[in-house]
């Protein structure tokens, strides 16, 4: 897949807007498909994408989208799972290529991947960001960068000076079970054996949900 992408969103609401705005501001093509003829003007003054003005789940309306020009169809209405998959699915029958992403009113399911490329579950993304402000403001140390999956996440640690783990080298910390440092932020490396867990830096880490606790304790006391 090329680096610069041609992006269609459908549905041009809180989601589907922030979405265009970051795609666009990361050098993509995107258009956004909106049916709301005043959240329309409100796109089209914002200037982050081509706005097309109609109903998404029309086949007809999909197609002046030019799907088999674009990369990604994104269908991020607040109208359902279900719209939005189906909004996937009449997209992979105009331009089979195309990779897709649904917008979900639910966590996660198993079967949401035999039916899209990935799923999106605003509800938790938004959790994880009010999470994320609410151990800031209280100096907590701890960040969730990314939920890669549902029993994965990537976290951002700050050592604290009286944990077990400050001071350490990794291979004398034991770690949880699939809990893995991949960055260490200060020095801007990759870690290694040797590395030292030094304590008011940040590291980050990728951590099972299920030791997230565990590992918190480890580096936070």
């Amino acid at each position: 897949m090329r680096k610069d992408l041609r992006v269609v969103v459908v549905g041009g609401g809180h989601v589907g807007y922030n979405t265009a705005e970051a795609l666009h501001n990361r050098g993509h093509d995107v258009v956004v498909v909106e049916q709301d003829a005043e959240r329309v003007e409100f796109l089209n003054d914002s200037y982050v994408a081509t706005v097309i003005h109609g109903d998404g789940g029309r086949p007809d309306v999909l197609r002046q989208a030019d799907l088999d020009r674009s990369d990604v169809v994104a269908a991020l209405t607040d109208r359902g799972t279900m719209t939005n998959l189906g909004i996937c699915a009449t997209a992979e029958r105009i331009a089979p290529e195309i990779h897709t992403v649904a917008r979900t009113d639910q966590p996660e399911e198993p079967e949401f991947h035999e039916m899209v490329d990935a799923a999106v579950y605003p509800g938790k993304l938004a959790a994880n960001a009010a999470a994320n402000q609410v151990i800031q403001v209280s100096g907590g140390g701890v960040r969730t960068i990314e939920q890669v999956t549902a029993d994965l996440e990537l976290v951002e640690i700050e050592i604290d000076p009286g944990a077990p783990a400050a001071g350490k080298r990794l291979e004398e910390v034991a770690f949880p079970r699939g809990a893995v440092v991949v960055a260490d932020e200060h020095r801007g490396q990759f870690p290694g054996p040797d590395t030292v867990l030094e304590p008011g830096w940040p590291y980050v880490l990728a951590v099972p949900t299920s030791v997230t606790d565990e590992v918190v304790r480890l580096l936070r006391g």
